[in-house]
């Protein structure tokens, strides 16, 4: 009999572990997946078949080639009653595109928090009810041809992220942008990459944001966008390397004088008369790190990197990337030596030169640096294609060059 009876155990069902677990335990694994994973739950057990359909929350990403195809996303969107937190589409082929409208206006009311589209090229035209999602947290949108604001428009009240990457505004679109903008009070991040606002003019809008700690600008145009003081910002990334006509780059940098972490990419305005960037109206008392794209062989960019270092007086990383080409106006180590003031980079620890090309500026500059700051720890330097000397030749020169701090140690990478 004993052996009878244990074989009807083993042939009993085993124990559904996953439905024990609490409900919501169960909710909070589920919700944590993206669409695909969690219908795929629905053949762990009989008890899961349906399951995902009552989560309080759901996540549509990947939506396009090689994700969720459209006709998933149209089903979801119709049997599916609850939130949807995350609605990601990258790579939209032709029939996707033409689904999006109705897609947005779906997820309109159920409490989404990020918005993340990603259009084909040609850039496709967004539907203006991404703009009554009052939940969102995160708006990043690529390529797309942006739509005037509804007149429902009330703002962000919660958004924190808006990526703005390749798109077009309608017919003077700075207006929109700078309502989008302050409509946003608690925004921390804002990237405008090749915004085009399609402005006749330029009569100037303001970048805002008293809670924005990341800022992010790369145009080729000048849009008329100015910056406003921002007294939390924390990092800046602005590049206009193709940009030939913002005139106010001073007025630029002001606004960006809280600053702590500053990339520029062009650290210099257009060469015209009255734009060399010899003085500044602010002084960067919290930058600690900046990186310039820059050049040694013209003297508006020579001034403008010494104007630089001279209103920095707490920095103690500086990473110098050469945009090389070598046709240098004469500026010596006495030229270089004028523009050094006393107090000048007292605090620089780290310094990290890439592309170096060895012309005669370049090393009066690396001379200087060594000579003057007091406590640099770490030099880096990297040749570039083209330089003027042999790896041997640079280092040998290198290190006959004074070192002001005892701790000073030269890093160097040949061609």
């Amino acid at each position: 009999m004993a052996p009878s009876r244990r074989r009807a155990r083993s042939s009993e069902p085993a124990a559904d572990l996953l439905t024990s677990l609490p409900p919501l335990l169960l909710d909070s694994i589920l919700t944590r997946l993206d669409l695909r994973d969690a219908v795929r739950t629905s053949a762990l057990s009989r008890a899961w078949r349906r399951r995902w359909v009552d989560l309080p929350c759901l996540s549509l990403s990947r939506i396009g080639r090689g994700g969720i195809p459209a006709v998933a996303v149209d089903s979801v969107l119709l049997r599916y009653p609850g939130n949807i937190s995350n609605f990601s589409i990258h790579s939209l082929d032709t029939h996707s595109a033409r689904r999006v409208d109705d897609w947005l206006i779906a997820v309109r009311n159920r409490g989404v928090k990020s918005i993340d589209l990603k259009g084909p090229a040609p850039a496709f035209a967004l539907h203006s009810s991404v703009f009554l999602c009052t939940s969102l947290v995160c708006l990043k949108l690529h390529l797309c041809l942006i739509p005037p604001l509804p007149v429902e428009f009330t703002g962000f009240p919660v958004l924190k992220q808006l990526e703005l990457s390749g798109v077009t505004f309608p017919p003077n679109g700075q207006i929109q942008l700078e309502a989008i903008i302050k409509a946003s009070p608690l925004l921390d991040t804002l990237s405008l990459i090749y915004v085009d606002t399609y402005s006749e003019a330029f009569p100037g809008w303001v970048i805002w944001g008293a809670n924005l700690r990341r800022l992010t600008i790369v145009s080729k145009d000048n849009h008329g966008w100015q910056v406003a003081e921002l007294p939390n910002l924390h990092e800046a990334t602005i590049n206009l390397q193709s940009c030939e006509n913002f005139s106010d780059f001073g007025g630029l940098l002001a606004g960006l004088a809280q600053v702590r972490k500053l990339v520029l990419n062009k650290c210099y305005p257009p060469f015209t008369e009255g734009h060399i960037l010899e003085t500044l109206p602010c002084t960067f008392d919290n930058l600690k790190s900046l990186t310039l794209w820059t050049h040694f062989e013209e003297t508006p960019t020579i001034l403008s990197t010494f104007c630089l270092l001279r209103n920095a007086p707490n920095l103690e990383e500086l990473d110098i990337v050469i945009e090389g080409f070598l046709d240098e106006e004469e500026a010596d180590g006495e030229f270089q030596n004028a523009q050094w003031t006393d107090g000048m980079c007292p605090n620089l620890q780290v310094v990290r030169l890439k592309g170096v090309l060895c012309s005669s500026n370049e090393m009066c500059f690396i001379q200087l640096l060594l000579s003057k700051a007091t406590v640099l720890r770490t030099m880096s330097i990297n040749l570039g294609y083209g330089s003027l000397k042999s790896s041997e030749d640079a280092l040998r020169e290198l290190i006959t060059y004074r070192r002001a701090s005892p701790h000073a140690q030269i890093f160097f990478d040949g061609k």
